[in-house]
């Protein structure tokens, strides 16, 4: 077995934590993996068709850091840049200085220009940071808010790591909740996994909309006098956006007029030049998000703009659409206090979580006895537009192919985080838990990954029935061979026999890889 020392530290200046590089010990709260890695030479000169970025270092994580008093796991990555990231996610077992219990993120830091960028939970609030389950249902909420859960490492490797949080909530009846975050080197956006098992309660017992991940997080990198929000947007069938330089107030111009298929939210700053988005990680074909609060009406406002609103409900005074209509929450319900306001959460319809048939835009959907789904959380600096970037990114892999020639190409897997139930994979092969392709080996696995007309960045493949507990022996990128730690990263999880391989390429055309034990 072959194991990697990391060579990479964590820095969090605004809570002075540095530790040195390696998954820290929590006895009964982690899974370890066996790592994968190489050397961290220059770029690969071969003509295969991408770019590579060289200088990436592994995960490294901090177990039971103390954040100003927040019990958290710290995970520190390297992005699609190379450029380090760090998540502090606060533990759900105990009560936190904030008055909550855990289960969210609670600090996020990357680099701009140059300059450490470091988002927390919104002071304030009662949301001490982002990626709260909330969970409505008829007058009332159900929140994890004040929930006691559980925590543990579902995956521990060099390069990709999957944190656990479960708890149980009551919108109506029990219901079982289960989140992953998902973190690989080379990727910049994490992935926010989440399942609502609505089968502790019974069938169209529970009726209730799902608003996870949800909260507060200073994505302008200001914790005192914020920057006013200048600007918010959504995907749904259409994309809303507001116009103008903003504040956003209940009299913001806006345009919804241009047709989309991912779903996603974003929030910006103008003067801090910064941006949060969460993007899910497939089409509405593929899952329905935004909800139909509205019983039908939103479509009124749909192709349609501030200057001829038509019948669309706005906001009594004002030109915004009626709060209640967005299909995603974000600082609706904060205008009319403040226009600083950092809030960010999704949106589905009630019924979307509990009930066996619901209906949302005209249309029939299920709700039990489970409701999962999964978005990327981005931050990036607004001139540079990362969560377009990233909706596009998941756009692409409607057109993309993957196909095998040793092996096959996984036509299926579990529907959510947390669940074992087979769900079929559209386009085959693609897993929208995590954001990634799957292949299952024969004696290691030779497969071609066509993007179509668009460019995937470094994509993940997760090679199931990996037999070896060792990363792979040789790696070849269009029958040349490939460097670990370069051009490739890998993780092998021997409990599951999977091998997670990021390619460190932007996909341009169409590619094979073949992956040797």
């Amino acid at each position: 077995m072959e194991t990697r020392t990391k060579k990479c530290a964590i820095a969090i200046a605004l809570v002075s934590i540095a530790t040195a590089c390696g998954s820290g010990s929590d006895p009964g709260n982690s899974n370890s993996a066996a790592d994968g890695g190489g050397s961290d030479g220059g770029p690969d000169a071969g003509n295969d068709g991408g770019t590579v970025t060289s200088g990436c270092q592994g995960i490294a994580v901090q177990d039971g850091a103390s954040i100003n008093g927040y019990t958290s796991d710290v995970y520190a990555w390297s992005d699609s840049s190379c450029r380090p990231r760090t998540a502090a996610l606060v533990r759900n077992n105990a009560a936190d200085p904030g008055g909550t219990r855990g289960g969210y993120l609670r600090l996020f830091s990357y680099e701009a220009d140059g300059q450490a960028r470091q988002c927390v939970g919104e002071p304030g609030t009662a949301w001490n940071g982002w990626g709260y389950v909330v969970n409505h249902y008829g007058a009332g909420a159900a929140t994890s808010h004040d929930v006691t859960g559980t925590y543990r490492a579902v995956l521990r490797g060099s390069h990709h790591s999957i944190h656990e949080f479960k708890l149980r909530l009551s919108p109506g009846g029990p219901v079982d909740v289960t989140i992953h975050w998902f973190f690989a080197t080379g990727r910049s956006n994490p992935v926010y996994a989440i399942t609502h098992d609505a089968s502790p309660a019974g069938a169209d017992t529970v009726l209730a909309d799902a608003r996870a991940p949800y909260g507060n997080l200073t994505f302008d990198g200001i914790t005192n006098g914020q920057s006013d929000v200048a600007g918010v947007g959504w995907g749904d069938r259409y994309q809303f956006t507001t116009t103008g330089s903003g504040p956003v107030t209940f009299n913001s111009p806006w345009e919804y007029t241009r047709s989309n298929t991912v779903p996603y939210v974003v929030m910006w700053s103008a003067a801090a030049d910064a941006e949060m988005g969460a993007v899910q990680t497939q089409t509405s074909a593929g899952h329905l998000s935004g909800g139909d609060y509205g019983g039908g009406s939103l479509a009124n406002c749909w192709n349609r703009t501030s200057s001829s609103p038509g019948t669309c409900l706005l906001q009594p005074g004002g030109r915004l659409l009626r709060d209640f209509l967005w299909p995603f929450q974000l600082n609706q319900y904060e205008l009319p206090f403040v226009t600083t306001s950092k809030r960010i959460a999704w949106g589905t319809t009630f019924g979307a979580v509990g009930q066996r048939s619901y209906q949302a835009f005209g249309q029939s959907y299920v709700g039990y006895p489970y409701q999962s789904y999964s978005v990327y959380l981005v931050l990036g600096k607004r001139s540079q537009r990362p969560t377009d970037a990233q909706v596009a990114e998941v756009a692409a892999t409607t057109g993309a192919t993957l196909s095998a020639t040793v092996g096959t190409v996984a036509s299926s897997g579990p529907g959510g985080a947390g669940r074992t139930d087979p769900v079929e994979y559209s386009p085959a092969g693609y897993d929208p838990v995590y954001g990634t392709w799957v292949v299952i080996a024969a004696s290691g696995a030779t497969f071609r990954l066509d993007p179509g007309a668009a460019t995937l960045l470094n994509p993940v493949f997760r090679i199931q029935g990996w037999t070896s507990t060792s990363p792979p022996t040789r790696v070849q990128l269009a029958g040349r061979d490939i460097s670990a730690g370069t051009d490739y990263f890998t993780t092998v999880d021997p409990s599951r026999r999977e091998l997670w391989l990021t390619l460190n390429r932007n996909v341009s055309s169409p590619q094979q890889l073949s992956v040797q034990p």
